[in-house]
């Protein structure tokens, strides 16, 4: 990472207008490498060539990004709800994730799909909301959330009012 902020210094970029703001590469030493071949003045499109046209590097409102969906049991096209990262107890209990939507659902929160992902010893799950869900409900299921014994909360990978291409 330190040789990495090194050429970018050299190149005259910031690092607070790197679009997307953070990097992933599947060689770091062959990203490098090309970075060193480089001569100032630069521009981040000149180290990233397939940036999209209409993001703009120091701009954060314009890194928009496709929607994909998070699985199956998600919204397969826009718009979209909130998606809530949970754990539940040992793997063993298969059962856990409909017994706890249908919880969710008793008490009032509309749950447009749930499903498992990868995990260890634990039961990870994505939980998704309905696409009408605002800010205030989330928040609302979030506390729901909190007082559910055998749950706990791992992540919040989407608020629901994202931008999206």
């Amino acid at each position: 990472m330190r040789a990495f902020e090194l050429e970018v210094l050299r190149l005259g970029l910031r690092l607070e207008d790197l679009p997307g703001g953070r990097l992933a590469v599947d060689d770091s030493d062959a990203f490098l490498r090309f970075l060193r071949t480089l001569e100032p003045p630069v521009t981040w499109r000149d180290v990233f060539s397939d940036l999209p046209a209409h993001w703009i590097p120091g701009q954060p409102e314009t890194w928009t990004t496709s929607y994909r969906p998070l699985g199956p049991y998600d919204y397969q096209e826009l718009p979209t709800g909130p998606a809530v990262h949970v754990i539940g107890p040992s793997a063993t209990d298969g059962e856990w994730l409909h017994r706890f939507v249908g919880a969710a659902r008793r008490a009032g929160y509309a749950v447009h799909g749930a499903w498992f992902i990868e995990g260890n010893d634990k039961l990870h799950a994505l939980i998704v909301l309905d696409r009408d869900t605002d800010a205030r409900r989330l928040g609302a299921f979030l506390e729901w959330l909190s007082g559910q014994p055998l749950v706990e909360l791992a992540a919040i990978p989407r608020v629901g009012d994202e931008d999206y291409l």
